[in-house]
């Protein structure tokens, strides 16, 4: 069985971030009553790409996967896959026991941010897969129970989506929609709860449809690198109808294209 260090253990007890998380900083928790805007502006935030930690040589080990495991966790964090980002984090894992290091990103931290993402898209298979990572490494106590009401929640909501379809009744929502302002100078994958809805051009409008029925609505871009990413923006849901503006660097709006 893979045991943490205290620390290590400690860090994993805050399932849904902290500042050692490697992909971002969590998720602002909105006010509906208050804080809650209907018009969001962002620029990017520089981040770590996975792929320039040297797993091997920090962790002191000639394993071959190990040159590979950063770039499969950036394409899987891209692709908003929970399920590839556990299987990382399990693999991290046994190299960490085996060399006794770990390097800049640790396997708590990973399989935290593959909890989560699952939490977020609330995919009862991918819910369930990352849970028995989990337990399977030992990970702490709160992050089980978290992730076990969520599988609970999945389940009660597919019941209800079937009751529905029987009874013919209509969605308890409308579908929403999100205006995505591309003022920068680089093409944005846009993830809405953790599903890849489309690219954005520079200096041009898309707007994309939020079929999910949950709150909160979590957004998030990611640039023409693993390095940058727009958001996380997280919203409630009080609104039909969102703005998100993107800018570059330096919040100079590019003017959109005619």
């Amino acid at each position: 069985m893979f045991r943490f260090t205290f620390k290590t253990t400690l860090a994993a007890l805050v399932f849904f971030g902290s500042a050692t998380f490697f992909l971002a900083q969590e998720p602002k928790k909105a006010d509906p009553a208050g804080d809650e805007k209907q018009v969001i502006k962002t620029k990017p935030t520089k981040v770590t790409p996975a792929a320039s930690v040297k797993f091997r040589k920090d962790l002191g080990l000639p394993l071959p996967s190990l040159n590979t495991l950063g770039s499969r966790i950036d394409a899987a964090r891209r692709a908003g896959d929970p399920v590839t980002l556990a299987h990382a984090a399990s693999e991290l894992a046994t190299a960490e026991k085996v060399s006794g290091k770990t390097a800049s990103l640790a396997s708590p931290q990973l399989l935290a941010e593959a909890a989560e993402l699952a939490s977020v898209r609330k995919q009862e298979a991918e819910l369930k897969s990352v849970l028995q990572v989990s337990q399977q490494l030992s990970a702490a106590e709160g992050q089980l129970t978290n992730l076990k009401q969520q599988i609970a929640a999945a389940q009660a909501q597919t019941a209800a989506d079937k009751q529905s379809l029987l009874k013919n009744e209509e969605p308890t929502s409308a579908p929403r929609k999100i205006i995505v302002n591309n003022y920068s100078t680089q093409y944005i994958e846009i993830q809405v709860n953790g599903y890849i809805k489309g690219q954005v051009s520079p200096g041009s409008t898309q707007v994309f449809t939020v079929e999910q029925r949950w709150n909160p609505i979590v957004l998030k871009g990611w640039g023409d690198e693993d390095a940058y990413v727009f958001g996380p923006v997280v919203l409630q849901g009080r609104f039909d109808k969102y703005t998100w503006n993107i800018n570059n660097d330096d919040a100079t709006p590019t003017p959109l294209m005619p």
